[in-house]
């Protein structure tokens, strides 16, 4: 049972290293930060559109990560990724507490409601890569 696991994610450690190695090209290294903070299963739960937003922020890398992601999403995904981001400029760059929780709760509820759409575009990418012996 363990084996067969890891096999089926063989394609999502492939692009973990690939990732670590920043040889994972744009716009897919912006859809992996974002499938990896967008996963409600992981142990600690899915991080959600704030913590993409600020994390992207706070490496300099926000306009690239949300160009990337607007050029991979498909229609439904992208219009919440953007109103999620439009949500996240409105608060300015100091925004308080109060301001954040319940915020995002639409925009991460509806990503976790379709994040087997959203892997499945960026598995299909790193399958492809791994035929091609790219990854």
């Amino acid at each position: 049972m363990f084996w067969k696991k890891l096999k089926e994610n063989a394609w999502y450690y492939k692009a973990q290293k690939a990732y670590r190695k920043e040889k994972l090209p744009a716009p897919y290294a912006a859809l992996f930060d974002y499938c990896s903070d967008m996963d409600e299963k992981r142990l600690s739960g899915g991080r959600g559109h704030f913590d993409f937003f600020s994390m992207a922020k706070f490496d300099n890398r926000l306009y690239g990560r949300v160009q990337d992601l607007r050029s991979v999403l498909p229609e439904g995904l992208l219009e919440n990724f953007n109103a999620a981001y439009d949500k996240y400029i409105s608060l300015g760059d100091e925004p308080e507490y109060e301001d954040i929780i319940g915020a995002f709760n639409e925009f991460d509820d509806y990503v976790f409601g379709c994040y087997e759409q959203l892997k499945s575009i960026l598995k299909g990418y790193i399958t492809e890569m791994i035929e091609k012996h790219y990854l």
